[in-house]
């Protein structure tokens, strides 16, 4: 049901976004982030988890915070949160704080910990694993760059998705007010909200406009 959701948000965001004809990949690329978000914020208040997603130059993952064991583990067997990778020719940079961090290739292979591997009541883990061992200190090694917290609040990021290293035009962010966007460089350099969360200010809000609520 969740999935059916998921694809209904984002067909109505491609239609708020009509036809730019500047790079259509990017543009899904940053809708299908943003959509997900918004479920791992809900997922996140919902059970009352921390989650955290982990950037690479062209991939990304979610994890989730085991509170008990003070660790975080990938979300795995859940295809709303399953890693994803870009387009070839696509590539993320992302901005903390308005620091830019260095991002990695790829994803890392992350190795179930001790505790899981040698559980053998668990058929899930492949063979192959129970015979790998690996330090807990080692599994977190790779924390995610973006917080999702159970109290629903994203910390803030922004998030570029580039074309062979070409001035990006799209982009995710999350602002200090708790506002997801997605944002569009138009033709005087500048980012503004084509998607977001949060209503506009009153001041805006007979202004012609192209920004496009998420919820009803």
């Amino acid at each position: 049901m969740v999935i059916v959701v998921v694809g209904v948000m984002i067909s109505m965001a491609m239609l708020s976004f009509g036809v730019l004809g500047r790079d259509r990949q990017a543009e899904e690329e940053a809708r299908r982030f943003w959509v997900v978000l918004q479920q791992a914020r809900e997922e996140a208040e919902l059970q009352v988890e921390d989650f955290g997603i982990y950037i690479g130059q062209d991939a990304y993952e979610f994890l989730r915070l085991d509170s008990r064991m003070n660790r975080w583990e990938l979300i795995e067997y859940d295809e709303l949160f399953a890693q994803r990778e870009l387009p070839e020719g696509l590539r993320f940079r992302l901005r903390l704080e308005s620091r830019e961090i260095v991002l990695k290739p790829g994803l890392p292979e992350r190795i179930p910990p001790k505790d899981k591997i040698d559980d053998e009541d668990d058929e899930d883990i492949p063979a192959a694993l129970r015979e790998r061992k690996q330090d807990d200190d080692e599994s977190q090694k790779f924390p995610p760059h973006i917080m999702v917290l159970s109290s629903g609040e994203v910390m803030p990021f922004e998030l570029e998705i580039e074309r062979d290293n070409q001035p990006a035009l799209w982009r995710v962010t999350a602002l200090a007010n708790n506002d997801l966007r997605v944002e569009n460089r138009d033709e005087r350099n500048q980012w503004g909200p084509l998607l977001q969360t949060k209503p506009p200010p009153d001041n805006e809000r007979d202004r012609p406009t192209r920004v496009s609520s998420a919820r009803p």
